[in-house]
């Protein structure tokens, strides 16, 4: 229990080591970029190293009791360590740290790339400059996973796949859409056809129509005389049922 309470000791005197540079006090008011020294720059640097060194050492139980305290640079970079050891695992070692300065904003940022067990990270824990102290004071630290070619490649092999099954699908919406046409203009057909004339009923054959020969009785009975004579027999052998006119032309070659 005790070593646990050295070490969170050990984090907050890295935290105020960052305010014990020069002789506190304060200053007159000037800009920033006139105020931060390399000397300054480079303790940044120190700390920050320290700072990871002593998150690094600290066990689960020790990180979630500092997520409690009241300083927000700890409670930032405790929540920090504790995120990234989901995603990377453990801790395994650093690299060189390089410091970027943007004296306009008085702000310094120190970049340190690191190495756990399920990838490398960089750890990026960012300074601004207290001119009542006339210090560098820690404001935060960030941890972000660095991509490998790997990494990105996959990335984006899988953009590549979504990508073109998007134009896929939307392809064969479309062919859909376009198919479903030809069944709009035939349903326009039948709302607008006229109706079918219905069709004609068949026509009725004529009965046939019986010669009337009541008014030629006369020349029945001349014909039938003629007829009896030229065969020397008698009118009731044979019965005339209908007269038909003969073109004279074959009576002539007969």
């Amino acid at each position: 229990m005790k070593q646990r309470w050295k070490k969170i000791a050990s984090l907050m005197l890295v935290t105020i080591c960052a305010f014990s540079l020069t002789a506190c006090g304060k200053k007159e008011e000037t800009a920033a970029y006139q105020q931060i020294t390399d000397d300054m720059v480079s303790n940044c640097a120190e700390v920050s190293q320290s700072a990871v060194e002593s998150l690094a050492g600290f066990d689960d139980e020790t990180l979630n009791q500092m997520t409690a305290n009241r300083d927000t640079f700890t409670r930032l970079a405790v929540s920090a360590w504790m995120d990234q050891e989901n995603e990377l695992g453990k801790y395994e070692e650093m690299g060189t740290p390089t410091t970027d300065i943007d004296r306009e904003e008085g702000q310094v940022t120190v970049d340190i790339p690191a190495k756990f067990d399920k990838g490398d990270a960089e750890i990026k824990v960012v300074f601004n400059y207290s001119s009542d102290y006339d210090q560098m004071v820690p404001a935060y630290m960030t941890i972000s996973e660095v991509e490998t070619t790997g990494m990105k490649l996959n990335g984006a092999a899988v953009n590549t796949v979504m990508g073109v099954g998007c134009v896929f699908v939307v392809l064969i919406f479309l062919i859909f859409v376009i198919s479903l046409f030809k069944y709009v203009g035939k349903i326009g057909q039948k709302e607008t056809a006229p109706k079918a004339a219905p069709a004609p009923a068949p026509a009725v054959p004529a009965a046939p129509v019986e010669e009337d020969l009541t008014d030629d009785l006369e020349l029945v009975a001349v014909i039938s005389a003629a007829i009896a004579a030229s065969e020397n027999t008698s009118t009731d052998s044979f019965v005339v049922r209908s007269i038909k006119k003969v073109n004279r032309s074959k009576w002539q070659r007969a």
